[in-house]
């Protein structure tokens, strides 16, 4: 079906009109440019035009491409590690039943025991309310020289 609009942007593109005046807002008659908002245009041109904003600007942009790298890699590293952690599984499956006929339902069935529990934790604590501790001016000190808790070597 042929419209209006589809005859006239056939005819405007057999003009030679471009595409940036056809996107291009119609101005009205008799409206000014609102001179703080052309203040302000110029202001931020003429800010992103000194050196040191410059710099920053392209530090930021460099850190955001190690940023999007180091992810990519971190990405391929899990999935290396899954990989992995599914081959050895795979094999330590294998050779517990090549060293002991009966140890695969043993640990199949304790697998399945701590998974119950760990359903049992996640579903009690989903239902309890949150604790939620009151931070004091004491606490905001700066001193993280102490670990939060006591190691073996501490003790």
């Amino acid at each position: 079906m042929i419209t209006i609009k589809s005859t006239l942007a056939a005819v405007l593109v057999a003009a030679g009109v471009h595409a940036q005046l056809i996107a291009a807002p119609a101005k009205e008659e008799g409206h000014t440019p609102d001179p703080d908002h052309s203040r302000l245009v110029a202001a931020r041109k003429a800010a992103n035009d000194l050196p040191e904003v410059m710099t920053v600007e392209q530090q930021a942009k460099a850190d955001r491409a190690l940023t999007n790298k180091a992810y990519a890699e971190y990405k391929a590293a899990r999935k290396r590690s899954t990989d992995s952690e599914a081959a050895y599984r795979k094999a330590f499956d294998a050779a517990l039943a090549k060293v002991d006929e009966g140890a695969p339902a043993l640990q199949e069935k304790e697998r399945a025991a701590f998974r119950e529990r760990m359903n049992k934790a996640r579903t009690s604590k989903k239902g309890s309310p949150k604790k939620t501790v009151a931070k004091t001016d004491e606490d905001d000190d700066g001193d993280d020289d102490e670990p939060s808790s006591p190691t073996k070597s501490s003790n």
